[in-house]
């Protein structure tokens, strides 16, 4: 069967692909043999305690804002073994209302040990998983008509149900019921864990930095695992909706905050949109008054969380009682489970050094310097201005230029771990960019001269 998917997956990607030299060349000098047969592996759920220290902040890393209460704990529990123990070779099949019940772990880490090509590797899990799932679905059909059934594989359902604390009702019909929403409730989830990782990565050029202006704007720090839960901190993230960068900005939302995107689009300027989210926050926090709204309303936006506030009459609202309460179409899993999400990577971050493995360096030279900001004080190309340490210093941590060959306008930010010619670029100090938010920049650059000596 799994043979058949990988012949049919080849076949798929090589015709959506055939018009990609870069494909085109992958598929055509890839080869498979019969003896090439991942396999997929299932695993069924077995709750552990090994990693409650870290979710009851055992060394109190994490600020009591964001400290667990009973109602989140479940929940949290899930996402930080999601982020922190499953990889992106392995499905958790579950329930999506109760994330207690797991069904079946499927663990796609053969395709990888075989150098399956990623892209037939991906077809191959996301049809594999569909097919795992529609058997499961299959046996809360039949239970759903036959409620009180014997077999084999209903009373390995029972087990499964009862372990993850599931209260099966008595009435035949409520029963039948029962097992028909558990088959409508069925997602999957993959894993996340060397995402995180990569991301964990990815951020230590900006740690410093980000530490000492969240905590200058008198923001929670734990507010920096939002781009984790966004883009997995990575600066190219691009969505199917349009959203870009490690806090995966919208364009509306970002031009409110950021430069106005003309050549270039500073969603994914690292710096730009940190500061930006940061002014995003605590807007948030202002209307929605607690850090569990305010923190829901970057994915959820803060209208249809007042709506619904309204709606339930009280001025006393928390988080815990829209969700629920709340039956609206905007607020479905995602938006239900972003804090809890939140929570998990805010626990997980609090403690990567323990969970996540060869996290302490990074190939840059400069990963422990400040960042700074400039503006372009006239027309330029960068290529034309500065030397080749200065370019690839600004070529990494500018992702807004896509060609550095390029003539960009006067007030274009750039960021960098150096210094620029104060002769070409306007250096912001840290209170500019503490006051101001980074649309504003252009504004101090009225007073100075556009130089090309």
């Amino acid at each position: 069967m799994i043979f058949k998917y990988l012949v049919l997956s080849i076949l798929a990607v090589w015709l959506v692909t055939a018009s990609d030299p870069f494909f085109g060349i992958m598929l055509t000098t890839e080869t498979y043999t019969p003896d090439t047969k991942p396999t997929v592996r299932e695993h069924n759920w077995m709750k552990t305690t090994a990693f409650d220290k870290y979710l009851h902040d055992h060394e109190e890393r994490v600020s009591d804002t964001f400290k667990l209460t009973s109602y989140y704990y479940p929940t949290v529990q899930f996402w930080f073994l999601i982020y922190t123990q499953f990889e992106s070779t392995q499905v958790l099949v579950h329930d999506k209302n109760n994330l207690s019940i797991i069904y079946k772990i499927l663990d796609f880490s053969s395709f990888r040990e075989q150098q399956v090509n990623r892209n037939i590797h991906y077809v191959l899990q996301q049809k594999l998983t569909k097919e795992k799932v529609k058997k499961i679905k299959e046996t809360l059909a039949f239970l759903g008509k036959e409620p009180f059934s014997l077999k084999p594989e209903a009373k390995s359902m029972y087990r499964l149900l009862k372990d993850a604390g599931a209260k099966i009702p008595i009435k035949k019909n409520e029963r039948s019921a029962y097992f028909n929403q558990l088959r409508d409730n069925i997602r999957s989830q993959t894993g996340q864990k060397d995402f995180i990782r990569e991301g964990v990565i990815r951020s230590l050029p900006y740690q410093g930095f980000l530490g000492k202006y969240f905590n200058e704007r008198e923001l929670p720090k734990e507010l920096l695992a939002v781009p984790f839960l966004e883009s997995s901190f990575n600066p190219r993230a691009h969505s199917k909706v349009n959203a870009l960068g490690i806090w995966q900005f919208m364009p509306l939302i970002a031009s409110y905050y950021m430069p106005k995107r003309t050549d270039v689009d500073y969603r994914s300027n690292v710096g730009v949109a940190s500061i930006s989210a940061a002014f995003l926050m605590q807007e948030n926090f202002k209307i929605m008054k607690s850090w569990d709204l305010a923190v829901t309303a970057y994915n959820s936006g803060t209208k249809h969380l007042l709506k619904t506030k309204r709606q339930m009459a009280s001025s006393d609202v928390d988080l815990e009682d829209i969700i629920k309460g709340s039956d609206s179409d905007h607020f479905g899993f995602a938006s239900k489970n972003f804090y809890s999400e939140f929570l998990a990577l805010t626990y997980s971050l609090a403690y990567r050094e323990e969970l996540f493995e060869g996290i302490h360096s990074h190939d840059r030279p400069d990963v422990d310097k400040d960042l700074r900001f400039y503006l372009f004080k006239c027309s330029m190309r960068l290529d034309k201005i500065l030397d080749e340490k200065q370019l690839d210093d600004v070529e990494f941590h500018n992702h807004q230029f896509r060609d550095l060959k390029k003539t960009y306008p006067k007030a274009s930010v750039v960021t960098s771990k150096g210094a620029l010619p104060s002769n070409k670029f306007y250096e912001l100090n840290f209170k500019q960019i503490l006051n101001k938010k980074p649309k504003d920049w252009v504004s101090l650059l009225k007073n100075q001269s556009c130089s090309t000596r």
